[in-house]
């Protein structure tokens, strides 16, 4: 080591930083998988060959430490192997401490070596936890599991897998190199919108000349081109959801044990792919809701079993695509939301009133918890409360573009739904033309379009009305929502007068509907979001703009924030009565 220059060790103790840290991630969740399932052949070999990467390394940078701790973790996985170790909850504690201590030591800032008296307690930990878990030997007559891994090393160590397709190779690049090359894709689609609207009247003004009929067809092929270049970047940003499904194991699992509750934790869909920015986001309201779920979701054990149920409450995470939607479901096996119960404290509460209660639907009652500072729970813990991290859930996933849901039925279970775009940075839209100004709105939201003449948007108790086949929409006009002044043309052109004849684009969020009046439908198109800088535009009920093919500006809404601001605009309008009664 005292040969490599500085740069040289930096780089050096990088890539052994990226590789342990991703290792020992890895040896985690196959503990937890091995306590779960019991021993696996396969999960033997990564943990052992990981281990003894980890020791390898970590010798060849000097970290002495390090290496002896992973060569006893080594050990013990042996002594698993030949059945002289049980692996029960007192081991797999103390492998998952020593895991935590060697992360903490390579995975930091600075990468360094465990201190000796660290070392020293690991090492006493692990060989008390091998003396104390020594199980009789037996004899079996099927080949033993150490064979098994064996055999299992040596064909791991080829270049094909057992189906016999090769290893896919695999090259680390910096997300921000995937960013700029998505927001690169993102203005070639604003680019070929431009030649698009330009070759027709290049078609009219060459009529009789073959370089129009050559422009069409280049450009024809360039707009396929550029499709397949962004489908391709926006693939190179998505990952698995699994990401995410794996990191909650370790601590819905301590979690559980501290509550005195047995719980299995089930995963599917794992493979379900949406964007990088997703998955970072999505960590931290679905950890709300398992917390919710273990807190007070499930019942203990004593409840469960005069109610019928298994010991053991399951707490299921489910991923799976939905059109254009990644859809992750999270569901329990516990009590359940009663909604007379939860009527009952939001009027205690003072939340609604009596006669908001009595009027209140089963499904309208359910998405009382969704309001902030609202629990049913009896018992208000550190961690959770039921109508908290219900709240911080619906406003993490309002913020990236999505809807989340709630089904139950009491005394057997609750199933959150959560529904997201796969990608934040192109979304499929609506475009229209209200107050003179170009809008647009996500394709996933609207429900329906229909045309309606001046008299028919009635005025009752005060609100702007549509009759919607056999009931009636709230409806409002985005300018006045915006506060926008409706104009003709730019700044300074004549006021907008109501047109005879309008649409009425109906958005749906959630469970309930209201209606856009448009003045012209422009059409569906791809756009690029673009980011609002907040210096100049203060306005949560725009979730960006774009750029369209003749340079024009549009504003893209938030259907879900822009509803809210719609309801406070109605409700003032109309002396603060209820505004989107259904």
């Amino acid at each position: 080591m005292d040969d490599l220059s500085k740069e040289e060790l930096e780089q050096l103790l990088a890539v052994f930083r990226e590789q342990s840290v991703r290792l020992l991630d890895e040896m985690a969740d196959d503990l937890l998988a091995l306590e779960a399932g019991g021993t696996d052949a396969d999960i033997m070999t990564r943990l052992r060959r990981a281990a003894h990467t980890i020791k390898g390394d970590s010798a060849c940078v000097g970290f002495e430490g390090v290496a002896e701790v992973a060569h006893r973790i080594e050990d013990v996985f042996d002594k698993v192997l030949n059945e002289e170790v049980k692996l029960d909850k007192q081991v797999v504690d103390l492998m998952l401490v020593s895991l935590d201590a060697l992360r903490a030591a390579v995975g930091g800032e600075e990468v360094t070596d465990l201190a000796k008296h660290t070392v020293a307690s690991l090492l006493t930990g692990l060989g008390t936890a091998g003396l104390s878990s020594i199980a009789p030997a037996t004899v079996s007559e099927k080949r033993p599991l150490n064979a098994a891994v064996t055999e299992s090393s040596a064909q791991a160590l080829t270049p094909k897998t057992a189906n016999g397709k090769r290893h896919r190779e695999f090259v680390r690049v910096e997300a921000s190199k995937l960013d700029a090359l998505l927001n690169l894709a993102g203005e070639m689609v604003i680019a070929r919108s431009i030649l698009n609207q330009a070759a027709p009247e290049l078609e009219r003004a060459l009529a009789k000349h073959e370089i129009a009929g050559s422009f069409t067809g280049a450009n024809a092929q360039m707009g396929k081109l550029i499709a397949e270049l962004q489908k391709s970047v926006l693939k190179m940003r998505m990952v698995t959801i699994d990401n995410v499904f794996k990191r909650f194991a370790r601590p819905m699992r301590e979690l559980a044990s501290q509550r005195g509750k047995q719980v299995e934790l089930v995963f599917s869909g794992g493979e379900t792919e949406l964007d990088r920015a997703l998955v970072d986001l999505l960590y931290e309201p679905l950890l709300h809701l398992l917390r919710n779920a273990i807190d007070h979701g499930l019942e203990v054990t004593d409840e469960r079993t005069a109610a019928g149920k298994q010991e053991a409450g399951r707490i299921a995470l489910r991923a799976y695509h939905e059109g254009n939607q990644v859809v992750v479901e999270v569901s329990d096996d516990g009590r359940g939301l009663d909604p007379a119960r939860l009527k009952h404290v939001a009027v205690a509460s003072g939340a609604i009133s009596k006669t908001e209660a009595e009027q209140m639907d089963d499904e309208d009652a359910l998405d009382l918890i969704f309001r902030e500072g609202f629990s049913t729970a009896k018992e208000i813990t550190r961690l959770s409360g039921r109508g908290i991290g219900a709240s911080a859930v619906k406003i993490a996933i309002e913020q990236l573009r999505g809807t989340v849901n709630v089904k139950s039925r009491p005394g057997l279970g609750t199933t959150f739904v959560l529904r997201m775009p796969l990608t934040l940075a192109i979304i499929r839209a609506l475009l229209f033309k209200a107050g003179g100004r170009p809008f647009a709105l996500p394709l996933l939201a609207v429900s329906e379009i229909s045309r309606a003449g001046a008299e028919q948007i009635r005025e009752i108790d005060g609100f702007q009305s549509y009759r919607l086949r056999d009931r009636f929409i709230s409806v409002v006009k985005p300018c006045d929502v915006l506060g926008f002044e409706r104009r003709k043309g730019g700044v300074g052109a004549a006021l907008r007068s109501d047109p005879k004849v309008s649409f009425i684009v109906v958005v749906s969020v959630g469970s309930k509907r209201y209606g856009l009046i448009a003045e012209e439908l422009v059409g569906e198109q791809e756009l690029v979001i673009k980011p609002l800088d907040t210096r100049w535009v203060q306005n949560d009920a725009l979730a960006g703009a774009s750029v369209l093919g003749d340079g024009r500006v549009v504003l893209i809404l938030d259907p879900e924030m822009f509803f809210r601001r719609a309801v406070k605009h109605e409700r003032t309008r109309a002396g603060a009565r209820e505004a989107y009664a259904v």
